[in-house]
């Protein structure tokens, strides 16, 4: 007999199977685990509920990997109702605003593909949990996603979810659908293509970074026609040319809906939170909203607002597409942004949520959601009102000086203070008091002819502290955009002249102005009678 039946035959057969079910017993209940995951999400099920109580389990050691790498992906299993999904990829997610460390309430990029293929939730390879710590309301997400698709521009679907991490209650999230070869499939997007995403760059003159490729693509991954059309210096030649590098129908839409709504952190206005997606066959690229929590801020936010975005400017600049993007805007704010359809909307999802959540939860879950209500009610009113006006006259300048009355206050710290007010030696400011957390600003939108300006003004600090994160600090002026900012004032100062200049290229005609405010603590005066604008010599 061989050694190795011999071997078994002394030790027993029943041992063996012993030892095969006490190691192979875990990976095996995780297969079956896997197995039912994969088996609930038939093609009648790929539907998100309105909230799933989700709840996530992350060994010790992966928590304490996720306190130092919070990017790098680990493994967890994740529980909701009866379906158990094992080796999910979990990382934290979150920017300058909302990440929260795992300790606290994070947000969660969830990969249910990671380490097992096959693996889905609700049809779905990728989620993310966003923790909504800049939207309390937790509606701005879904209200933003499902205008976008109503204006024919894709976005991911949203939903709630009730979180616990190794028995830890989070309380409620934002779910929503990542953007995956599952979402494309689903849309009204070609079924080959490439999607870009902006982890390497910020706009389209940068090389962003391919996430996956459908099908055969050869095309280069950067955007060099692009740029070439968007610095054709023949306005016309140069529409005609946009219009041949991009899904330009879509594109107005996707520009309208970010300025209707007030997506202030978005492509046009901060080249952020976007998406790309480039179509196989006609090589055109379709832009994607993303990061729609804070939404409806300002609102008196300009109907034409300073475009920061490359493509969004070149857009503008071009006198078709300018003419195109007010007839879009216009037919978007008629047919979509009726005050009732959409406070309904939000009530209708408070509903589907309330029963959900403690009785005191549910009555700040109500609160928040009334005021998004009531903002959906002002930014009507106020975009009436604009689209009604007729066109702005360019500002006068008598002796190269334009003086500059009538600032409005934004983003007014809830702990703090903004308000025109006589300081103490008796000059008339535009005074603002620190909060715990403030990113505020007194704008001025101005109509300005093509050439080099110069902002002024003179200001000063009393225990200004910077905010523990984010690249500028302190009191400064500075254009909306990138245009450019002046030297920033922290501490204890005295008075101090606050200058920038900026220049205006054809087209760009309409300039915010801001005088910005970021500190965890202090206030400032901006002496109201020194702000002017100065064409220099």
């Amino acid at each position: 007999m061989p050694v190795g039946f011999t071997w078994l035959k002394r030790i027993g057969w029943m041992n063996i199977w012993g030892w095969v079910a006490m190691f192979l017993g875990p990976a095996l209940s995780l297969w079956a685990a896997t197995s039912d995951a994969i088996k609930q999400t038939s093609p009648g099920q790929d539907r998100l509920p309105p909230v799933i109580r989700i709840r996530l389990e992350i060994s010790p050691d992966q928590i304490a990997t996720l306190r130092t790498k919070p990017r790098q992906v680990v493994p967890a299993t994740l529980r909701a109702g009866e379906s158990v999904y094992g080796l999910v990829g979990v990382h934290l997610k979150g920017s300058t605003g909302s990440f929260r460390p795992i300790d606290d309430k994070p947000g969660f990029t969830l990969d249910f593909s990671r380490f097992t293929r096959d693996q889905r939730f609700y049809g779905l390879s990728k989620l993310h949990l966003n923790n909504s710590v800049e939207d309390p309301s937790y509606v701005n997400e879904k209200l933003g996603s499902e205008l976008f698709r109503a204006a024919g521009v894709p976005a991911p679907e949203t939903s709630w979810a009730l979180v616990e991490l190794n028995g830890r209650a989070l309380g409620l999230y934002v779910l929503q659908e990542g953007f995956t070869k599952e979402f494309i499939a689903k849309s009204s997007l070609a079924r080959e293509g490439v999607l870009f995403d902006t982890d390497w760059g910020h706009d389209v003159n940068q090389r962003l970074r391919p996430v996956f490729t459908l099908g055969e693509e050869n095309a280069p991954l950067n955007f060099e026609a692009l740029q070439t059309a968007m610095n054709e210096p023949d306005s016309d030649q140069r529409w005609l040319r946009l219009r041949e590098q991009v899904d330009m129908d879509r594109f107005m839409s996707f520009m309208a809906m970010e300025v209707l709504l007030g997506h202030r952190d978005g492509y046009c206005m901060a080249r952020n939170n976007f998406r790309i997606y480039r179509e196989a066959g006609t090589r055109r690229l379709v832009f994607l909203p993303h990061g729609m929590d804070q939404l409806l801020g300002r609102p008196d936010l300009p109907w034409r607002p300073h475009m920061a975005g490359l493509l969004a400017r070149a857009v503008l600049e071009s006198p078709e597409g300018s003419r195109q993007y007010r007839a879009r805007f216009s037919a978007l704010f008629t047919n979509l942004f009726q005050v009732e359809t959409l406070t309904n909307q939000v009530q209708n999802r408070v509903t589907e949520v309330r029963p959900f959540l403690e009785k005191k939860e549910a009555l700040e879950f109500q609160r928040e959601a009334d005021q998004v209500c009531e903002r959906i009610v002002q930014r009507q009113a106020n975009l009436k009102w604009q689209l009604s006006q007729p066109p702005a006259i360019y500002l006068v300048f008598t002796n190269r000086i334009a003086a500059l009355p009538g600032w409005s206050k934004q983003d007014e710290p809830k702990d703090g203070k903004m308000e025109l007010k006589h300081h103490p030696e008796g000059v008339l400011c535009y005074h603002m008091l620190a909060g715990r957390s403030t990113s505020c600003s007194w704008r001025k939108t101005v109509m300005l002819r093509p050439g080099r300006y110069c902002l002024q003004g003179r200001g000063i600090a009393f225990g200004v502290k910077p905010l523990p994160f984010g690249k500028h600090q302190g009191l400064c002026l500075r254009l909306e955009g990138e245009l450019g900012r002046s030297v920033s004032l922290v501490g204890d100062t005295r008075w101090k002249p606050l200058s920038v200049e900026f220049e205006v290229s054809p087209n760009a005609e309409e300039i915010g102005l801001m005088i910005e405010l970021r500190a965890s603590a202090g206030e400032v005066w901006v002496d109201a009678q020194s702000l002017r604008l100065v064409l220099p010599r």
